[in-house]
Protein backbone atom coordinates (compact mmCIF):
# COMPACT_ATOMS: atom_id res chain seq x y z
CA UNK A 1 0.00 0.00 0.00
CA UNK A 2 1.22 3.31 -0.50
CA UNK A 3 1.99 6.06 1.93
CA UNK A 4 -0.77 8.38 0.54
CA UNK A 5 -3.02 5.01 1.15
CA UNK A 6 -1.98 4.40 4.58
CA UNK A 7 -2.25 8.38 5.37
CA UNK A 8 -5.81 7.70 4.30
CA UNK A 9 -6.68 5.04 6.13
CA UNK A 10 -5.47 6.23 9.49
CA UNK A 11 -7.13 9.12 8.52
CA UNK A 12 -10.18 7.02 8.57
CA UNK A 13 -9.96 5.02 11.41
CA UNK A 14 -8.34 7.97 13.74
CA UNK A 15 -12.66 9.61 12.53
CA UNK A 16 -14.25 6.63 13.12
CA UNK A 17 -12.78 6.19 16.68
CA UNK A 18 -13.74 9.82 17.37
CA UNK A 19 -17.39 9.02 15.89
CA UNK A 20 -20.65 8.72 18.59
CA UNK A 21 -22.87 7.68 17.27
CA UNK A 22 -26.68 6.97 19.02
CA UNK A 23 -28.01 3.79 19.14
CA UNK A 24 -30.53 3.67 16.11
CA UNK A 25 -27.34 4.87 13.92
CA UNK A 26 -25.29 2.05 15.36
CA UNK A 27 -28.04 -0.84 14.61
CA UNK A 28 -28.23 0.90 10.74
CA UNK A 29 -24.16 0.28 10.41
CA UNK A 30 -24.72 -3.32 11.99
CA UNK A 31 -27.91 -3.91 9.78
CA UNK A 32 -25.95 -2.29 6.70
CA UNK A 33 -22.35 -4.39 7.29
CA UNK A 34 -24.75 -8.09 7.46
CA UNK A 35 -26.88 -7.01 4.47
CA UNK A 36 -23.45 -6.81 2.47
CA UNK A 37 -21.31 -9.88 3.66
CA UNK A 38 -25.23 -12.00 3.50
CA UNK A 39 -25.31 -10.57 -0.13
CA UNK A 40 -21.58 -11.37 -1.10
CA UNK A 41 -22.00 -14.90 0.44
CA UNK A 42 -25.66 -15.01 -1.54
CA UNK A 43 -23.60 -14.37 -4.55
CA UNK A 44 -21.03 -16.68 -3.57
CA UNK A 45 -23.09 -19.63 -3.17
CA UNK A 46 -25.81 -19.14 -6.13
CA UNK A 47 -22.03 -18.84 -8.30
CA UNK A 48 -21.25 -22.18 -6.91
CA UNK A 49 -24.48 -24.10 -7.64
CA UNK A 50 -24.79 -22.22 -11.32
CA UNK A 51 -20.37 -22.60 -11.76
CA UNK A 52 -20.33 -19.00 -12.49
CA UNK A 53 -16.91 -18.00 -12.65
CA UNK A 54 -17.63 -14.35 -12.30
CA UNK A 55 -20.21 -14.39 -9.91
CA UNK A 56 -17.58 -16.54 -7.54
CA UNK A 57 -14.94 -13.84 -8.37
CA UNK A 58 -17.31 -10.89 -7.55
CA UNK A 59 -18.46 -12.40 -4.33
CA UNK A 60 -14.81 -13.39 -3.03
CA UNK A 61 -13.65 -9.71 -3.98
CA UNK A 62 -16.56 -8.41 -1.53
CA UNK A 63 -15.72 -10.76 1.26
CA UNK A 64 -12.42 -10.52 0.93
CA UNK A 65 -12.75 -6.45 1.82
CA UNK A 66 -16.06 -6.36 2.98
CA UNK A 67 -15.39 -8.81 5.68
CA UNK A 68 -12.17 -7.15 7.22
CA UNK A 69 -13.53 -3.72 6.54
CA UNK A 70 -16.89 -4.72 8.70
CA UNK A 71 -14.90 -6.22 11.86
CA UNK A 72 -12.64 -2.90 12.29
CA UNK A 73 -15.63 -0.86 11.54
CA UNK A 74 -17.83 -2.81 14.71
CA UNK A 75 -15.13 -2.68 16.67
CA UNK A 76 -14.22 0.93 16.57
CA UNK A 77 -17.57 1.94 16.63
CA UNK A 78 -18.98 -0.56 19.35
CA UNK A 79 -15.72 -0.96 20.94
CA UNK A 80 -14.50 1.56 23.99
CA UNK A 81 -10.96 1.18 22.57
CA UNK A 82 -9.52 -1.32 25.14
CA UNK A 83 -10.23 0.98 27.84
CA UNK A 84 -12.47 -1.64 29.74
CA UNK A 85 -9.46 -4.28 29.53
CA UNK A 86 -6.98 -1.36 30.84
CA UNK A 87 -9.23 -1.03 33.41
CA UNK A 88 -9.13 -4.44 34.72
CA UNK A 89 -5.75 -4.89 34.39
CA UNK A 90 -5.43 -1.90 36.68
CA UNK A 91 -7.58 -2.95 39.33
CA UNK A 92 -5.18 -6.15 38.57
CA UNK A 93 -1.84 -4.61 39.91
CA UNK A 94 -3.18 -2.24 42.32
CA UNK A 95 -5.54 -4.39 44.53
CA UNK A 96 -3.92 -8.32 43.94
CA UNK A 97 0.02 -8.04 42.25
CA UNK A 98 1.86 -5.11 44.39
CA UNK A 99 -0.27 -6.82 47.77
CA UNK A 100 1.28 -10.18 46.84
CA UNK A 101 4.47 -9.25 45.99
CA UNK A 102 4.78 -6.53 49.22
CA UNK A 103 3.71 -10.10 50.99
CA UNK A 104 6.34 -12.59 49.58
CA UNK A 105 8.93 -9.86 50.18
CA UNK A 106 8.57 -9.13 53.39
CA UNK A 107 7.58 -13.06 54.23
CA UNK A 108 11.46 -14.37 53.68
CA UNK A 109 12.82 -12.11 56.43
CA UNK A 110 12.48 -14.38 59.63
CA UNK A 111 14.26 -13.91 62.99
CA UNK A 112 14.88 -11.02 65.74
CA UNK A 113 13.29 -7.45 64.03
CA UNK A 114 11.76 -9.24 61.80
CA UNK A 115 8.94 -7.82 59.02
CA UNK A 116 7.91 -10.98 58.60
CA UNK A 117 4.90 -10.47 60.23
CA UNK A 118 3.91 -7.35 58.90
CA UNK A 119 0.02 -6.45 57.99
CA UNK A 120 -0.51 -4.84 54.48
CA UNK A 121 -3.88 -3.47 54.15
CA UNK A 122 -5.16 -1.69 51.09
CA UNK A 123 -7.83 0.50 49.86
CA UNK A 124 -8.84 1.27 46.46
CA UNK A 125 -10.93 4.06 44.54
CA UNK A 126 -10.11 3.55 41.17
CA UNK A 127 -7.09 3.98 39.77
CA UNK A 128 -5.84 5.17 42.74
CA UNK A 129 -4.59 2.82 45.71
CA UNK A 130 -3.65 3.80 49.44
CA UNK A 131 -1.19 1.14 50.95
CA UNK A 132 -0.61 0.71 54.76
CA UNK A 133 2.07 -1.44 56.05
CA UNK A 134 2.51 -2.12 59.61
CA UNK A 135 5.22 -3.65 61.38
CA UNK A 136 4.96 -5.77 65.29
CA UNK A 137 6.58 -3.51 67.64
CA UNK A 138 7.59 -4.34 71.39
CA UNK A 139 7.02 -0.68 71.76
CA UNK A 140 4.05 0.78 70.84
CA UNK A 141 3.06 2.07 68.60
CA UNK A 142 4.16 0.00 66.03
CA UNK A 143 5.81 1.03 63.04
CA UNK A 144 3.53 2.14 59.95
CA UNK A 145 3.77 3.41 56.36
CA UNK A 146 1.55 4.76 54.44
CA UNK A 147 1.96 5.22 50.61
CA UNK A 148 -0.25 5.60 47.73
CA UNK A 149 -0.30 4.43 43.58
CA UNK A 150 -1.79 6.61 41.58
CA UNK A 151 -1.76 4.69 37.89
CA UNK A 152 -2.61 6.22 34.92
CA UNK A 153 -1.81 3.43 32.32
CA UNK A 154 1.53 4.67 30.99
CA UNK A 155 2.85 6.52 34.14
CA UNK A 156 2.66 6.62 38.31
CA UNK A 157 2.62 8.66 40.79
CA UNK A 158 4.15 7.06 44.57
CA UNK A 159 3.46 8.85 47.57
CA UNK A 160 5.06 8.27 50.27
CA UNK A 161 3.32 10.14 53.58
CA UNK A 162 6.16 11.64 55.73
CA UNK A 163 5.55 10.94 59.56
CA UNK A 164 7.60 14.28 60.22
CA UNK A 165 7.68 16.62 57.24
CA UNK A 166 10.07 18.95 57.17
CA UNK A 167 9.55 22.60 57.92
CA UNK A 168 10.68 24.18 54.32
CA UNK A 169 9.23 21.14 52.45
CA UNK A 170 12.10 19.99 51.20
CA UNK A 171 11.24 16.48 50.11
CA UNK A 172 14.44 15.22 49.06
CA UNK A 173 15.85 16.12 52.24
CA UNK A 174 14.15 13.51 53.90
CA UNK A 175 15.49 10.75 52.56
CA UNK A 176 19.35 12.78 52.58
CA UNK A 177 19.43 13.34 56.23
CA UNK A 178 18.80 9.52 57.12
CA UNK A 179 21.26 7.13 55.99
CA UNK A 180 18.81 4.22 55.21
CA UNK A 181 16.34 6.53 53.47
CA UNK A 182 18.63 8.05 51.15
CA UNK A 183 20.27 4.92 50.20
CA UNK A 184 16.57 3.97 49.33
CA UNK A 185 15.97 7.24 47.29
CA UNK A 186 19.63 6.42 45.08
CA UNK A 187 17.87 2.88 44.40
CA UNK A 188 14.79 4.55 43.00
CA UNK A 189 16.49 7.23 40.93
CA UNK A 190 18.07 3.98 39.30
CA UNK A 191 15.18 2.31 38.55
CA UNK A 192 13.57 5.78 36.71
CA UNK A 193 11.85 7.50 39.67
CA UNK A 194 11.97 11.14 39.94
CA UNK A 195 11.39 12.93 43.01
CA UNK A 196 9.21 15.90 42.92
CA UNK A 197 11.14 18.14 45.05
CA UNK A 198 8.75 19.74 47.01
CA UNK A 199 6.69 18.55 49.58
CA UNK A 200 2.85 17.74 48.56
CA UNK A 201 -0.08 18.10 50.97
CA UNK A 202 -3.36 16.16 50.50
CA UNK A 203 -6.29 18.88 50.35
CA UNK A 204 -8.86 17.47 53.10
CA UNK A 205 -6.21 15.64 55.38
CA UNK A 206 -3.94 17.97 55.30
CA UNK A 207 -1.04 15.13 55.08
CA UNK A 208 2.34 15.72 53.41
CA UNK A 209 4.15 13.16 51.28
CA UNK A 210 6.97 12.66 49.20
CA UNK A 211 5.87 11.78 45.32
CA UNK A 212 7.81 10.06 43.64
CA UNK A 213 6.91 9.85 39.52
CA UNK A 214 8.11 7.07 37.06
CA UNK A 215 7.23 7.11 33.66
CA UNK A 216 5.72 3.05 32.38
CA UNK A 217 6.73 1.11 29.28
CA UNK A 218 3.71 1.96 26.49
CA UNK A 219 2.16 -1.49 26.94
CA UNK A 220 3.48 -1.78 30.58
CA UNK A 221 -0.86 -2.83 31.86
CA UNK A 222 -0.41 -5.90 28.50
CA UNK A 223 2.89 -7.55 29.54
CA UNK A 224 2.44 -9.30 32.74
CA UNK A 225 6.37 -9.33 32.71
CA UNK A 226 6.34 -5.17 33.26
CA UNK A 227 3.65 -5.57 35.75
CA UNK A 228 5.45 -8.35 37.75
CA UNK A 229 8.53 -6.31 37.79
CA UNK A 230 7.20 -3.34 38.86
CA UNK A 231 5.46 -4.89 41.36
CA UNK A 232 8.38 -6.68 42.85
CA UNK A 233 10.60 -3.50 42.07
CA UNK A 234 8.37 -1.34 44.43
CA UNK A 235 8.40 -3.79 47.31
CA UNK A 236 12.32 -4.08 47.34
CA UNK A 237 12.11 0.26 47.68
CA UNK A 238 9.31 -0.42 50.32
CA UNK A 239 11.19 -3.21 52.38
CA UNK A 240 14.22 -0.74 52.11
CA UNK A 241 12.07 2.62 53.56
CA UNK A 242 10.68 0.07 56.21
CA UNK A 243 13.78 -1.38 57.38
CA UNK A 244 15.03 2.28 57.70
CA UNK A 245 12.39 2.65 59.95
CA UNK A 246 12.28 -0.05 62.20
CA UNK A 247 14.16 0.38 65.59
CA UNK A 248 16.22 -2.68 64.11
CA UNK A 249 17.12 -1.83 61.28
Amino acid sequence: MSEEGLRTSSDLIRWLKMLALPGWAKLGLAAIMLLTLANALGLLVSGMLARDKEAIAAAVSILTVGLPLGLIVIALVFGDGGSRKLRQLTSLLLEKEVPKALQENLAPLAGPGALANARIEHQSRGFITDYTVSMPSDAPPPATLHFRLELNVRKVNLVFWAPTPPADNNARAVFENHPGLHSCLVGAEREGYVLNPLIQTEAGTGRKGCVFIKVLHEDFLLSPAHRLYFAQDLSFFVRGLLEAASPHG
